[in-house]
């Protein structure tokens, strides 16, 4: 399975589509970390981001399996959601096929963001960007530890901010409570 498969396979398992997309980054983070896919992700202002997702997103779209769809926001900024095209639907299918368990792995996480969280992009980034600093550490951290952590990514994470985090990564077991 490859990085456009996982964004296939994300929006497969949201029939409703995704909304933004901070959303479809930071659920390709944590698919691609349960089946150990690298899609290269970075440091980024809203946590873990992925030039490839990225790219892949955009050309999924102009290949016509993924459509874009673009709403302003209150604020004034446009927010993009994206869905399976009938073509794109056809294209999951297939993947269903080849890849079962990744398919599976990928419908998990989706399902777990979506009913922990409702894929609230705040906090998707947040707990991308804790797991990401937990990563990098490669040793347990307190709050008060990831919090010093995060600045060095030019990150500013509250206690708050890393409990609604370590719910969702405990919901995905990307960690574990001791």
């Amino acid at each position: 399975m490859e990085v456009p498969d996982i964004i296939i396979a994300i929006l497969d398992a949201e029939p409703e589509g995704v909304d933004g997309r901070t959303a479809i980054q930071k659920l390709v983070y944590f698919t691609s970390v349960k089946t150990g896919i690298d899609a290269g992700f970075i440091p980024h202002y809203y946590g873990p981001f992925s030039p490839l997702v990225a790219a892949y997103l955009e050309n999924l779209v102009s290949l016509e399996f993924i459509t874009e769809q673009g709403r302003r926001t209150i604020r004034d900024r446009t927010m993009y959601s994206y869905f399976l095209t009938q073509d794109g639907k056809k294209v999951a299918d297939l993947l269903k096929k080849k890849y079962p368990e990744k398919f599976s792995e990928v419908e998990k996480v989706v399902k777990k963001c979506r009913k922990i969280v409702h894929n609230n992009i705040y906090v998707l980034s947040w707990a991308a960007k804790v797991h990401f600093i937990l990563r990098q550490a490669e040793k347990p951290m307190t709050y008060g530890e990831a919090i010093e952590a995060s600045k060095s990514f030019g990150w500013s994470l509250s206690e708050e901010e890393i409990e609604s985090a370590a719910k969702l990564l405990l919901a995905l077991g990307l960690i574990k409570k001791e």
